[in-house]
This record gives C-alpha cells, sequence and structure tokens, in this order.
C-alpha cells in the first residue's frame, strides 16, 4: 500500500467527505415493544487464528448468498494486501504488513431471522510466553479499559496475547463495510506501534514471524504509519447530535426499555438478571420525572443522575449482586423470587447499565463516542474482578450465540464492565440514518452481551 492510500484509509474510512456537514435530524418518533436483537455464531472453515480455538462446530451452512467471500475480498482490495506478503487460507488469509502477522477469518453463513449471518474476526498475535501470574489479569484489565474497536485477549494456557476484533456482515448491512476494513487497519498500525510497551508491561516475547516464502519483512507496509493520520482526524469535533441520542433512546425497536439522555451522553438499563431496575417502583414516566428532579438538584444531567442512581444501587450491602454471581440468574428472576417485588428500591439492580457518550476523548483516537456497559455484578476483590473479566473475553470469542466482539471486558473496581470507543474518524460525513444505525447497531450488541453475561458468570470460575 502507498502512503497516499494510507493517508487516504486513515483520513476517510468511513468512504464519505470528511469535512461533509452532517445532516439534520430526523422528527421525533415514539418507541415500541421492546424486543431482542438478533444473535449469531460462526463456524469455522479450515484453521482459526492461532491462539483462538474453534467455534461450535455443530454451527451449519445454510444460505448460498454468503457474504464471507465478497467481505475478504474487501478487505484485500482496502489494505492493498500484496500476494508476496500474505497467504490465501479457506475463508480468509494471512498477511504480513510488518513483523506481526494479521489473520482474517469469515466463518461459514448462519442463518438468523432470514438473515444469512457471516462473523469475520481478525486477530494479531501480539505476545507469546506470557506470564501467567495473577499480575498478567490485572494489567490487561488496565489496557482494555482503553479498549476501542478491538480487545485484548489473553491465554494463559498457550500464554499467549492476542487483538481481535469481530463484526457480523449480511446483506443488509453493507454500509458498515467501511468500518470492517477500517478496524482491520486501524489494528495493523496499533498492533505494531504498541506490542513494545506491551512486552515491557507484560513480559514474554513479541511474537514476530516470517512469511513461508518470503521471509521476513525488512520494509513494513506504510499502513503501519496510518495510525497517526487516524488519530489526527479524532481532532475534529464529533459529527454526532443529541438527535442522534434521541433517536436512539426512542428507537421504534423499542431496543431500550428505559433510557434517559441530555446533549452528549445517554444512559440506558437492560435486562441482566431481570428487568428490575432502579427506581423500579415508579412508572417509566415517574422514573424520568425523578432523575432530571436529582439532575436539576444536583446541577448535573439526567443521565448523570441515571448512572449515579444505578452505581448506587449496586453498591447496596444487600449482597444481591453476589446472589447473581453464585447462583445464576434465577437469583434475581422476580418470575422465581417471590420477595423481589417486596423488596425497597436499594436493592441491586437485575439490570445492567449502557452508557454512551461522545462528550469524551480517547487518549490515542480523540473524539468519538465512549460506550461502557455495565452489569450488576460485584466479585470478592479487583484482582477477582481483573480475573472474571479476563475470563469473560476469552469466553467471548469462543461462543457462537453472543453479539461480535468489538471491545473488551475489564474490571471496574470490584465491579466487570465491558468498554469499546467509537472514532469520529469512522463517522465522518455520514448523514443522520447512518449515525443513528451506527449507535443502534452498537447498543443491540451491548444489550445482547448483558443477557450473555448473566448466564456465562455464574458458570465462569477465576483463574
Amino acid at each position: 500500500m502507498s502512503s497516499a492510500d494510507a493517508r487516504a484509509l486513515a483520513e476517510s474510512f468511513a468512504g464519505a467527505d470528511p469535512d461533509r456537514a452532517p445532516e439534520a435530524d430526523p422528527p421525533e418518533s415514539s418507541g415500541a415493544q421492546a424486543t431482542d436483537p438478533a444473535s449469531s455464531g460462526i463456524e469455522p472453515s479450515g484453521t482459526e487464528p492461532a491462539g483462538i480455538e474453534p467455534a461450535d462446530p455443530t454451527a451449519v451452512a445454510v444460505d448460498p448468498a454468503d457474504q464471507g467471500p465478497r467481505v475478504i475480498a474487501l478487505l484485500r482490495d482496502r489494505l492493498g494486501v500484496p500476494p508476496e506478503w500474505s497467504i490465501d487460507e479457506d475463508r480468509g488469509f494471512t498477511w504480513w504488513p510488518g513483523r506481526l502477522a494479521l489473520t482474517v477469518r469469515a466463518g461459514l453463513p448462519i442463518e438468523m431471522h432470514g438473515l444469512s449471518v457471516v462473523r469475520v474476526r481478525t486477530t494479531t498475535r501480539l505476545l507469546r510466553d506470557v506470564p501467567t501470574d495473577g499480575e498478567t489479569a490485572r494489567k490487561l484489565s488496565h489496557a482494555n479499559a482503553r479498549a476501542g474497536v478491538d480487545g485484548l485477549v489473553w491465554d494463559p494456557g498457550a500464554r499467549t496475547l492476542d487483538v481481535v476484533t469481530e463484526m457480523w456482515c449480511h446483506a443488509e448491512n453493507a454500509w458498515l463495510d467501511p468500518l470492517v476494513y477500517s478496524a482491520a487497519g486501524l489494528q495493523v498500525s496499533i498492533a505494531d506501534s504498541s506490542v513494545d510497551g506491551l512486552r515491557e508491561t507484560f513480559g514474554g516475547e513479541i511474537a514476530s514471524s516470517d512469511h513461508p516464502t518470503s521471509g521476513p519483512r525488512t520494509e513494513p507496509d506504510e499502513l503501519i504509519d496510518a495510525g497517526a493520520a487516524f488519530a489526527a482526524a479524532g481532532d475534529r469535533s464529533t459529527p454526532f447530535t443529541e438527535g442522534d441520542l434521541r433517536a436512539l433512546a426512542r428507537s421504534p425497536l423499542g431496543l431500550l426499555p428505559f433510557a434517559v439522555h441530555g446533549s452528549d451522553t445517554l444512559t440506558a438499563e437492560v435486562p441482566f438478571s431481570s428487568d428490575r431496575g432502579v427506581l423500579a417502583g415508579l412508572t417509566p414516566q415517574d422514573r424520568v420525572r425523578a432523575l432530571v428532579e436529582v439532575a436539576r438538584r444536583e446541577r448535573t444531567s439526567p443521565a448523570a443522575a441515571h448512572e449515579a442512581a444505578w452505581l448506587a444501587a449496586l453498591a447496596a450491602p444487600d449482597g444481591r449482586g453476589a446472589e447473581v454471581a453464585e447462583h445464576g440468574a434465577e437469583a434475581a428472576d422476580p418470575a422465581t423470587d417471590r420477595g423481589a417485588a417486596e423488596r425497597p428500591a436499594t436493592d441491586r439492580p437485575g439490570t445492567a447499565l449502557l452508557r454512551l457518550s461522545f462528550g469524551e476523548r480517547h487518549p490515542d483516537f480523540g473524539a468519538g463516542v465512549a460506550m461502557t456497559l455495565r452489569v450488576p455484578v460485584r466479585a470478592p476483590s479487583e484482582q477477582a474482578a481483573a480475573e472474571l473479566a479476563a475470563a469473560l473475553d476469552r469466553r467471548e470469542i469462543l461462543d457462537v450465540k453472543l453479539a461480535p466482539f468489538v471491545g473488551a471486558w475489564h474490571a471496574d473496581g470490584v465491579a466487570l464492565a465491558f468498554g469499546a470507543f467509537f472514532p469520529v474518524a469512522l463517522a465522518r460525513g455520514l448523514g443522520s440514518d447512518d449515525r443513528q444505525s451506527i449507535l443502534m447497531t452498537f447498543a443491540a450488541w451491548l444489550r445482547e452481551r448483558a443477557r450473555w453475561a448473566a448466564g456465562v458468570v455464574p458458570s465462569i470460575p477465576a483463574d
């Protein structure tokens, strides 16, 4: 890839004019009954990326309209992958843009709600011979708290550290294509620029490798330097608006059962072990009024008041969060717990808290949309929370019934959170419909992740 191509890719990942003004916001609309977002899986064809175990072998390819070959060809073309530094593999390729190898795989198509969905995974092996002590989990949690559209995955058995991102691709979300190749291109640049620091932090050895016939890559591809131009694009102001948050809160899909927002931040509660959230004894309208009143009194935003109320409920000393962690979803399900309806509002919530904000800046990417999912689980210690977060990341990339791996889990004190960051460079020039589709897509993935975590957290032992 030429330097001009690298700069163009970094500056226009969204495939649009970076200086084009965003379209006007659509009129307000009211929401409908909540429905669960679609989820899908992946069956590998051939060998999965090193360090990533195969997904569920029982998954079945059901649709000849396979998006996998199209997306793989798109990635090869947009990344400028040369044949002399790559290897074609079944439903994917491995490319040596420098000292590290990037591996891309497209799973077999899976039918979900009438759509043929393909899961595309991009992986770079960063380190090998990584120590397996408790410090590694703590360091991993700290690093993953700054996750972008990918996350670090530590395999203590193989003693490896990989950076991984996944996307769902199907015939009706081709608008997501720029994010697919943008995430892959960004992974190339960030992996190379960060691996030396990661080796200093984690220990082990850099997982450099040679092309089997061309040998070592002595002159790296110029895409490796595109990260600087990408970060510079983050210095511009965000194209996202309060209208985008309003549209998300009032999605006609009923995606978020209860949400409040301000000018640049939205908070919403989504089901975890139950749909019992903070201020559960009030109607949704009265809950909003109560939060607005708190925000007025505390001179803050309704979203900030909502987040504070949820966090206070999580910290309640009644042990409800621990019950969920130890006994599973039934421990906090009003249908099986007869006393749930009579408990005071200070009970730990059965909901997870989703937060989207474009009022913050990422240390590497600048402006963008920060996304956090907090789940109502408290570990015995910060170390235990870090180990549980690392285990959740490993479990995620093996689970075929989960939203794609975009972001990473990390410890939030003794609690657990999943974080991701959508850089503003990916949204330049997009109109309101596409911006809102992006927010709804990420919100749907986070909502699905909360449901999944409620089922798997009780079954994951601390490593």
